[in-house]
C-alpha cells in the first residue's frame, strides 16, 4: 500500500486557531472500575495544538525555569499543576462545552492551576495533542484488466 503524502501533513490553521475536539470517553473516572472507559457524551474542548508555536516556546521556558529551581528534577505536584495549568490557560484552551459550568477565562485561570484538577488538564492536553492531525490516507492501487 502507498500512503498519500498530504495525509501526513498537519492542518496549521487548526493548530494555531483551535478546533473542537470531542472526548467520547475517558479511562479511570470510576474508582470501582479504574480500567474501564466512562462515556462522556457532549464533552468537547476548543483547543489549540501542543505544536502551537507560542505554547512550544512558553513550555520550553517553563521547563528551563523548573530545572533551575529544582535541579534534582523533583518538582512538587502543586508547582507542576500550576505550570501546566497556566500554559494551558494562556495558550491552549479556548472554550468548552458539556460541563455544568460555562467557560470563562477567569474561571479557567483558577481551575486549571489547581492540583486537584489534573484529570481536566490531562483531557485538555490529550485534545490539544490531536488538533490539526489528519487521518492517514492510502492510494488505491490501479486494478489490472
Amino acid at each position: 500500500m502507498t500512503i498519500k503524502l498530504g495525509s501526513l501533513s498537519a492542518d496549521l490553521s487548526k493548530e494555531r486557531e483551535g478546533d473542537w475536539i470531542e472526548l467520547k470517553e475517558w479511562h479511570g473516572l470510576d474508582p470501582e472500575k479504574p480500567y474501564e472507559a466512562t462515556p462522556l457524551p457532549g464533552l468537547a474542548f476548543l483547543v489549540r495544538s501542543t505544536n502551537y508555536p507560542d505554547y512550544v516556546t512558553a513550555r520550553q521556558a517553563a521547563l528551563e525555569k523548573l530545572k533551575q529551581e529544582y535541579p534534582d528534577d523533583k518538582v512538587p505536584p502543586d508547582v507542576q499543576a500550576r505550570v501546566e495549568g497556566q500554559l494551558s490557560v494562556e495558550h491552549l484552551l479556548l472554550g468548552w462545552r458539556g460541563l455544568d459550568v460555562e467557560y470563562s477565562p477567569d474561571l479557567v485561570a483558577t481551575i486549571l492551576v489547581a492540583e486537584e484538577h489534573r484529570v481536566l488538564r490531562q483531557m485538555i492536553f490529550w485534545c490539544a495533542g490531536r488538533v490539526g492531525k489528519k487521518k492517514v490516507e492510502f492510494v488505491k492501487a490501479a486494478s489490472k484488466n
